[in-house]
């Protein structure tokens, strides 16, 4: 069967995510090929409603749901997305395998920049460090300032 990434490209993340969750929970609890790589399907939604699902592999704009968020919009939303999870669960394991890869490269990247950022201020000259916090202080957003001078008791105004 060819890849078709056209449901996932235009579901949006939260509809994505949600959706692979239900394919998870198993709530596609009826599916029938109605034609060439076009499914119907009955979705449970999460106050136990079922909803009336068409996906059409081939045209992603073409799949229809009568949940309240999609129904007569061209909306892909989580019971779409369950639905071609559920015709093609090699593309949930890849979506998911994919993604935790992409978080543990994300949390090497941020450690190894982490330690870079410790290495250079770890060498920064005093006078320097001074006038970077200070610029942090005045520059940055007010709460930092705030939250400096608190934990510091630095104001006897009260």
């Amino acid at each position: 069967m060819r890849r078709n990434m056209g449901v996932i490209e235009c579901a949006s993340g939260n509809s994505l995510w949600r959706g692979y969750d239900y394919y998870k929970e198993k709530q596609v609890k009826q599916l029938k090929e109605i034609g060439n790589r076009i499914y119907s399907a009955t979705v449970m939604g999460s106050a136990n409603n079922f909803y009336s699902v068409e996906l059409n592999l081939d045209h992603p704009r073409k799949c229809t749901c009568d949940c309240p968020h999609a129904n007569g919009k061209r909306i892909i939303c989580k019971h779409i997305v369950a639905t071609y999870f559920t015709v093609l669960p090699e593309e949930a394991d890849r979506l998911y395998a994919e993604t935790i890869a992409y978080q543990e490269e994300e949390a090497k990247h941020q450690e190894q920049l982490e330690n870079k950022v410790i290495e250079y201020v770890n060498k920064m000259k005093k006078a320097d460090l001074a006038q970077t916090l200070l610029e942090l202080l005045f520059n940055g957003p007010e709460w930092q300032y705030d939250r400096f001078v608190r934990d510091r008791d630095l104001d006897d105004w009260y």
